[in-house]
């Protein structure tokens, strides 16, 4: 097989990473396209992805990706130009197919059985496009006098782009006469143009070229004229291109598509190619490889804010608005329709803008880094100490000087790595709308999801640790939280129920918020669960009050749910969503209003490699205890110790803590608080606060997380090592294990 050969090179891993990413952001812009079903922007980006995957896949011989993306393409090529319209059982296929190449994918890069694409296929020929209508007496020429009769839908394509004041190009390829795959090459020319500018159609079409009809000539266009140089550029670097060209299409006939569009003597010249000037021409030598100088920058994403999706069978108006690019749809119509209000997130991939690196070699720059941040406070505390005496005050001044400088450095760098450590969260964010599109439709209720700072950014350890939390919460919010249509409307709601994921950062922390207005948290109903499932007796649960009770979902097999669904019900959730919160130093809190909704809050640190830790002395040992796990530090004698039934506790502002050793604990006798213990860190442990005692406090200062050994990172209680300036290891605490 094809793939079996060129599995273990690099580009086979770069078409891996790259197909992730395509159809992540692709499985979003489907969502909002059920949602806009006609917002050309929209329907451009996701026929431009599956154009660049098939593309890929030709380049690689792996001709069942190709078909499959080649028959999900012909589908929205269908759509784009107007001759079907885009409904609900057609997003439904299209989301099918992303499933089939995550499958694909999935296969690809472990050497695992590739998923047949037979009964998909055949699914997508149920929507096989129209055959088209003959050539009819219209015809576009570019500037060099000669006419070229075009297929009816590229030439309605470029009419709407000329009436939409753009400027449609053409560019014209040369392969070489006796070069083999033509058509792989073909592919490779409309991609990277694909890339630059927005491809408008080719003389032979993709369909064509599919069938290998492809000649010794390629007649690509595209819009605007002025991507025409980098458009040649990059696809001068394609093996067996003879000559690639740009030449303007005439715009004489903008006036005969849009009676209202303004005069070809009004719109603003291109910078590149219009006419009277010569066409952008390029010989190359040959080429092989992908382009290196192509850029997809040309193709940024419109300005971010919060989106929206309405999870229910009920048809989104048509959106024909202007927004976007590639618009098929005819211009009358477009005049005759008001924009809608909600203008659709268009998801473009952002690919060539990024250098992928192996998160090992961070690691290992983090690790190098954190050995200079040591080494640099040595040699501070050694110029101290020259400066001390008058025999080498001079020496000493000059490394301390040396010193000063060293750290400005070194603390650029670290800064530097730990951003390349961080990731924006919609890493994670992208696949929520398709999440909750499903849901919704498996629950039958009509749901908005909103999302709001997905440029927020984490430690990659960090994001790892969230997804499963997140996925919990999202699903408790459409089966416990929002209300059936008919339920709401009992209650005087709106029939469709909102749902708000939102993130952003609060000093050193970062806020993971889930919002819906739904039915809200039942407390009494809470409470006689877990009476009935024995996890508390009738007189504890008389005794606590409502926060306490909402802590009780996090008990595991917690749930309120009569019988359990395919969605939740089983009482496995809440109590990972702590636990995995809390190996990364995380803290979640449930607040709730019966009858208007529920809110979850997420509290992370913004990376675990580098943390704020407070240094503690107990039994003569040094420990280090990360600032986000104390809530408070108070002293104590003697004389404010009390007991409760034998067992030490401190009384705080009329509090009362249980006070736990913190060398007792790792001798394995909590309760022994010793005359030596001064301080008491007030710190929680799960879902309730304690006091924890230490001898002495030594500072607080910015450590370095070093992992420690397998054996070693199986002690409750310790989250890693850490080594402090005079050289000299510590061992960071996790007090939320630590009892």
């Amino acid at each position: 097989m094809a793939a079996a050969s060129i599995e273990d090179s690099e580009e086979f891993r770069i078409f891996l990473d790259e197909l992730g990413e395509m159809v992540e952001l692709t499985e979003a812009n489907l969502v909002e396209l059920e949602k806009s079903p006609g917002d050309p922007g929209l329907i451009s980006e996701v026929f431009r992805a599956m154009h660049t995957i098939k593309g890929g896949a030709a380049t690689l011989g792996l001709e069942d990706g190709v078909k499959v993306t080649h028959a999900m393409e012909t589908v929205l090529d269908e759509v784009r130009s107007g001759s079907r319209h885009l409904d609900s059982s057609m997003v439904n296929l299209l989301f099918s197919v992303l499933d089939w190449l995550k499958l694909w994918r999935e296969a690809l890069s472990t050497g695992l059985s590739r998923p047949s694409p037979v009964s998909l296929l055949e699914a997508i020929g149920a929507f096989s496009p129209s055959k088209a209508a003959g050539p009819t007496g219209n015809s576009l020429s570019g500037t060099g006098g000669s006419e070229t009769r075009l297929p009816p839908p590229l030439e309605e394509a470029i009419e709407n782009a000329l009436a939409q004041g753009k400027t449609p190009a053409v560019l014209k390829v040369k392969f070489r006469r006796e070069a083999p795959f033509l058509s792989v090459r073909a592919f490779q020319v409309i991609t990277y143009a694909d890339e630059i500018a927005d491809v408008l159609g080719s003389i032979p079409s993709t369909e064509e070229i599919e069938r290998d009809a492809v000649g010794e000539e390629l007649s690509v266009y595209f819009t605007p004229a002025e991507k025409g140089e980098a458009v040649v550029r990059a696809v001068s670097s394609v093996t067996d291109v003879t000559l690639a060209s740009v030449e303007p299409v005439d715009q004489s006939r903008a006036q005969e598509v849009d009676e209202t569009s303004p005069a070809p003597e009004e719109l603003e010249p291109p910078a590149h190619g219009t006419a009277g000037e010569p066409p952008v021409q390029a010989e190359p030598t040959t080429a092989t490889g992908v382009p290196g100088g192509r850029s997809a920058g040309d193709s940024g994403s419109v300005a971010d804010g919060g989106r929206e999706f309405q999870g229910q069978s009920e048809e989104a108006p048509e959106d024909t608005g202007e927004r976007g690019t590639g618009n098929r749809g005819g211009s009358k119509q477009a005049e005759a329709v008001a924009p809608a209000q909600h203008a659709p997130l268009v998801r473009k991939t952002d690919l060539g803008k990024t250098v992928r690196v192996d998160v090992s070699l961070l690691d290992f720059l983090m690790d190098t880094v954190g050995e200079l941040v040591i080494q640099r406070t040595r040699l501070t505390q050694i110029a101290s100490k020259l400066q001390a005496a008058d025999e080498t005050a001079a020496t000493g001044q000059d490394i301390g000087t040396l010193a000063a400088h060293l750290q400005r450095i070194s603390q650029e760098l670290q800064e530097g790595i730990m951003r390349a450590r961080l990731l924006p969260l919609k890493n994670i964010f992208a696949k929520f709308p398709r999440l909750i599109r499903d849901l919704s439709v498996k629950c039958g209720k009509q749901i908005r999801f909103e999302m709001s700072g997905e440029d927020t950014e984490l430690d990659r350890t960090v994001i790892e640790a969230i997804d499963d939390p997140l996925i919990h919460i999202l699903r408790n919010a459409v089966d416990h939280g929002i209300e059936t249509p008919e339920e709401r409307r009992r209650k005087g709601k709106p029939p469709g129920g909102v749902i708000r994921l939102s993130a952003w950062h609060q000093e050193n922390h970062v806020l993971i918020q889930v919002e819906d207005d739904g039915a809200g948290v039942d407390v009494e109903k809470v409470k006689e669960s877990a009476v009935k499932k024995g996890l508390l007796s009738s007189e504890d649960v008389s005794k606590i009050d409502e926060k306490q009770a909402l802590e009780l979902i996090f008990l595991p097999g917690f749930s309120t749910a009569e019988k359990p669904t395919e969605v939740s019900g089983r009482g496995v959730g809440m109590d990972v969503v702590r636990e995995n919160l809390e190996r990364v130093n995380g803290t979640v809190e449930v607040r709730t209003r019966r009858g208007q909704g529920t809110t979850v809050t997420m509290r992370l640190p913004l990376t675990l490699a580098i943390m704020r830790a407070l240094l503690v002395l107990a039994g003569g040992w040094i420990y280090a205890v990360p600032t986000s796990s104390v809530e408070e530090v108070v002293d104590f004698s003697g004389d404010d110790l009390q007991t409760i039934q034998g067992k030490p506790t401190i009384v705080v502002r009329g509090k009362v803590f249980p006070l736990i050793s913190l060398q007792g604990v790792l001798e394995g006798a909590m309760w022994n608080v010793g005359k030596s213990c001064q301080y008491a860190l007030l710190t929680r442990n799960g879902k309730s606060l304690m006091a924890l005692a230490v001898d002495d406090l030594l500072g607080e200062e910015e450590i370095v997380v070093k992992e420690m050994g397998r054996l070693l990172s199986r002690v409750r209680g310790v989250a890693g090592a850490t080594i402090l300036a005079d050289g000299d290891p510590a061992v960071i605490l996790d007090v939320n294990y630590l009892v």
